[in-house]
């Protein structure tokens, strides 16, 4: 799959914000892997979920899931979680 940022105008705006995402994120939680991921399978609370860029997370309220970085645990950036107002993780 090619890489992407929901809403993106193009390949460098794209970019762009996925670095500024990238960022932030690093600086509160540390070190990052360079992987690019798409999709994650994973269980919360008994709840088996699988989740990709651009779907809608229900137990976010309902925000579309912008980039999903790893570190030591996966981090799931969404408008209020990471990318635009910047609610912090951890």
């Amino acid at each position: 799959m090619k890489f992407f940022i929901p809403a993106a105008e193009d390949a460098a705006q794209a970019e762009e914000v996925y670095q500024s995402i990238r960022k932030f994120v690093a600086d509160q939680v540390g070190r990052l892997t360079n992987k690019r991921i798409f999709r994650i399978q994973f269980v919360r609370d008994g709840k088996q979920y699988n989740l990709a860029v651009g779907d809608r997370f229900e137990d976010l309220r309902a925000e579309r899931v912008i980039a999903i970085l790893e570190g030591r645990i996966y981090y799931v950036c969404t408008p209020n979680r990471g990318v635009v107002r910047g609610e912090r993780f951890g």
